[in-house]
């Protein structure tokens, strides 16, 4: 029997040539993984026994000061001595109540009226002739005493009857005690200079007393005496703080103007002045500025005799 002989091809000729090359690299990378495998597993730390995954929530943190730069340490510091709390302020006062007691505590406060030079009008006494509607009905006199530093005046007349004593101080003639007399009735009024208060003891009151302050004898001295020092400050008006039978306030006379009047002793040259209250005064400068007409309403007093009048 003929057996024919077996011939390579050239495709198994490469394969033999390069198969055991295959095999070889594949035996190789298997090794490879192995040996990454055992390496995992020895250098991988165990599982935790119980691990139980944490939920995360994300929320802002708070900023953190800032990192004070290193600087070199300083010997310790004294600590600072402890401060007391600060007193709380107390509370301001309240304003006190007005007082309401007996009436004599009541004091009136009123605003200061200019002040004058004075001269002190030497003793004199007036007599005039008493007037109702133009019709002649009595008698009035004003009596004036005075050695410069003290002084005793009476006035009767269309004002009713005042007596008033006192003396002298910077601003003029400064009355102490005035008497007041209406008819029947009557009231004094007290001067207290140190104290600076004028008490009305017929109404249980008093005021606020200021320099210059006169009474309602005093008052027609006090003009008579402003003239004397000064005419210049008898040109417009007199503001004179008065205090009267019930109260004290300041009284303005204001010029009208200068008028010639007839008087029982003849014609004098006079300045007219005027107050709100209805007082009318007529000064004579001739005659050493003294008040030789009143006029109050209806009621009028005309001087009809001068006794140891001052020289002009």
């Amino acid at each position: 029997m003929w057996t024919r002989p077996i011939t390579s091809t050239p495709a198994a000729a490469f394969l033999g040539r390069h198969g055991r090359l295959l095999v070889l690299c594949m035996l190789s990378l298997l090794l490879h993984l192995a040996l990454i495998a055992w390496i995992d597993r020895t250098i991988a730390p165990p599982p935790s026994a119980g691990f139980v995954p944490l939920a995360v929530r994300l929320v802002d943190a708070a900023p953190q000061p800032p990192v004070p730069a290193s600087t070199p340490a300083k010997p310790p510091e004294a600590p600072p001595p402890a401060v007391a709390p600060a007193a709380m302020p107390e509370p301001a006062p309240a304003p006190a109540p007005s007082v309401v007691a007996a009436p004599a505590a009541v004091t009136e406060t009123v605003q200061t009226p200019s002040r004058y030079r004075v001269s002190m009008p030497p003793s004199v006494t007036l007599l005039y002739e008493l007037r109702d509607a133009g019709k002649t009905v009595g008698d009035a006199t004003l009596a004036w005493q005075t050695d410069g530093v003290q002084y005793r005046l009476s006035v009767d007349g269309i004002m009713g009857r005042i007596e008033s004593e006192g003396g002298t101080d910077d601003a003029g003639i400064a009355p102490l005690r005035a008497s007041y007399a209406y008819g029947a009735g009557s009231a004094a009024v007290a001067f207290d200079r140190e104290q600076r208060s004028i008490s009305f003891e017929s109404v249980g009151r008093s005021a606020q007393d200021l320099p210059g302050s006169q009474d309602g004898a005093t008052l027609l001295m006090q003009l008579a005496g402003i003239g004397l020092a000064d005419p210049d400050q008898v040109q417009d008006a007199v503001d004179i703080y008065v205090g009267r039978a019930d109260g004290a306030a300041v009284e303005r006379y204001r010029v009208v103007g200068q008028e010639r009047i007839t008087t029982p002793i003849g014609a004098i040259d006079t300045l007219h002045l005027q107050s709100k209250g209805g007082l009318e005064v007529w000064l004579a400068p001739e005659r050493g500025w003294l008040p030789v007409q009143l006029r109050m309403g209806a009621r009028t007093q005309v001087v009809k005799e001068i006794r140891n009048a001052p020289a002009g």
